[in-house]
């Protein structure tokens, strides 16, 4: 691949120096863009389920799963490290960092993460992103020299082979949402779902099914007792139904050794959705490998954060082949 000279980078550089002002069409700004879907600039009717997002899988145990999901400040000096962009100019890291974080700064790994624990908290919280990339163009060269991303409301996305047709509101007349369909090329998409170990986007919708099924945690009655006993059965449906998520509370009933490997398969999981926002990343950078004309590639590279490795730690509790001082320093890393 012939990789952009310098008086390109220039040409592009100059460009970045500019507010992305502009349309879909050349000389109405600083440049032009590609961009098909919209930003949805009220909430839906439809859209928002109050109930859920009180209820405590939501507020409680998807919070704690989207901490494990991301590089949190604890463990941010092991993915400085482990976690890279290589094979790479400066002018493409600065560029990559300028737009994905939405920070001025030059290259820092530190933005990059902060952005991927966002990603992170948002997959666990939804099962699936789905982000356009829009690009920006040159008025007179065409030149890409930036982008930008738009993420979409998967509620109103249906994946196709080839694309991905938003059907949306896009204004309002009155009390009447006025709905707009499109095609989005997948080629300039981000695609992040649950991961398929833990049954993909199809078996997550599946769990908040069931879960919304319990209803409310807190029963209300005049009887403590009878409250107090809606909540026990309430925690013991709910433990069964997220099993083979893990999770990370305290557990009644249930033995220190099923406790532990209840808290094993949560970081697995967490760690599974980590994978999956890496390679969301991965996405972008083909992308603009294609746009900036350079080979870049993400490197990650932390042993104990491999699935495969967790995974065996998990076998080796089970068959007795691990400390309960191992296994509880495994849930920290």
């Amino acid at each position: 691949m012939v990789q952009n000279s310098e008086e390109m980078w220039n040409e592009i550089l100059n460009n970045q120096s500019r507010e992305l002002i502009g349309t879909c069409e050349p000389n109405n700004g600083n440049g032009y863009h590609d961009g098909v879907s919209w930003r949805i600039p009220f909430r839906p009717q439809m859209n928002f389920d109050d109930e859920f997002r009180r209820s405590t899988f939501y507020s409680i145990y998807l919070r704690d799963l989207g901490l494990r999901a991301g590089p949190s400040l604890s463990r941010k000096g092991k993915f400085e490290t482990g976690l890279r962009v290589n094979n790479c100019s400066a002018n493409f890291s600065n560029t990559l960092t300028k737009y994905f974080t939405g920070s001025n700064y030059h290259y820092r790994s530190g933005n990059i993460l902060r952005k991927i624990g966002e990603w992170g908290k948002s997959l666990c919280y939804d099962g699936r992103l789905i982000f356009e990339i829009i690009g920006w163009y040159d008025n007179n060269s065409a030149q890409f020299y930036a982008f930008q991303l738009n993420q979409l409301d998967t509620k109103f996305c249906k994946l196709k082979k080839n694309n991905i047709v938003f059907n949306a509101p896009y204004k309002l007349e009155g009390d009447k949402e006025l709905y707009k369909k499109v095609k989005i090329p997948k080629s300039k998409c981000i695609i992040i779902e649950f991961p398929e170990e833990l049954g993909g986007y199809k078996g997550y919708l599946k769990k908040v099914k069931e879960i919304k099924k319990l209803g409310n945690k807190f029963s209300y009655t005049e009887n403590p007792g009878d409250n107090l006993n809606h909540m026990k059965n309430w925690d013991k449906q709910f433990n069964k139904i997220v099993a083979d998520w893990g999770a990370s509370n305290k557990i009644e009933d249930v033995t220190e050794f099923y406790q532990e490997l209840s808290a094993l398969r949560f970081s697995y999981t967490g760690i599974c959705c980590l994978h999956e926002v890496i390679n969301g990343l991965t996405q972008l950078i083909e992308y603009l490998n294609i746009k900036l004309k350079e080979n870049a590639k993400v490197d990650f590279n932390i042993p104990m954060y491999e699935k495969q490795n967790v995974k065996e730690y998990q076998n080796k509790w089970l068959n007795g082949e691990l400390s309960f001082k191992e296994a509880n320093e495994l849930l920290y890393i």
